[in-house]
This record gives C-alpha cells, sequence and structure tokens, in this order.
C-alpha cells in the first residue's frame, strides 16, 4: 500500500484518497496509478480530501489533470471531504465549478454511478 494514496472501487467508481498534494513528485506518481485504472476502462473517481488541509497550485494542478483525463474517457470525477482552506482556494481561483463537491464518499458514489 502506498502512503501518499490508494484506490479503491465502490458500485463501478474508483475511490482515491489522496494523503499529500503538495508534492509535484508524488502528485506524478499518483496521476501514473490513475493512468493505469483509465487504461483498464475506469474514467470516473472519487477523490477524497480528508487528509488534505491545504492546497496550492500544484494540488490544483492534480486536479484539474485527473478532471480532464477523466472526461476524455467519458467519465465524472467528485471531490469530497474539502476542508475548509480548498475550498476557499477553488473559490479564489474560480475553478469551483469545475468539480462536483460532495459530503462524503457514499453520497459521491451513489451520485457519479447514476451518470454512468
Amino acid at each position: 500500500m502506498n502512503p501518499n494514496y490508494s484506490i479503491t472501487k465502490k458500485d463501478g467508481v474508483q475511490v482515491l484518497e489522496v494523503h499529500d498534494l503538495l508534492s509535484e513528485y508524488i502528485n506524478k506518481e499518483i496521476l501514473l496509478a490513475v493512468q493505469s485504472k483509465i487504461d483498464e476502462g475506469f474514467s470516473t473517481f472519487v477523490v477524497d480530501l480528508k487528509d488534505i488541509e491545504v492546497m496550492n497550485s500544484v494540488g490544483l494542478n492534480f486536479l484539474i489533470v485527473l478532471r480532464a483525463r477523466s472526461i476524455d474517457k467519458g467519465g465524472h470525477i467528485a471531490v469530497v471531504n474539502a476542508s475548509q482552506k480548498v475550498m476557499q482556494l477553488l473559490e479564489m481561483t474560480k475553478l469551483r465549478p469545475m468539480f462536483q463537491l460532495s459530503r462524503s464518499v457514499e453520497e459521491a458514489v451513489e451520485s457519479l454511478a447514476n451518470m454512468q
């Protein structure tokens, strides 16, 4: 198991739990794992940010790239458990409308499963 992230499957949706989005190196590692899932035919993801208190431009770039890759393959992403600081950053950068935000993994999985 990788200490920086985990990917599990729930009702046909990939749940990506990330623990650090401040390092470009780590983000590239996570994106490689996500790309592997996309190559296997999975394009819908829930991104659980429960361990992310703050985010910088590197983390924002990660979310944007993940969203683009998912949409390119007909998928969707939802972001859950975003901290107040992450929400403020999304609002400040005007990126908030790009992401479906949910209160829980279960809520997001149900919503995304209905879109497939």
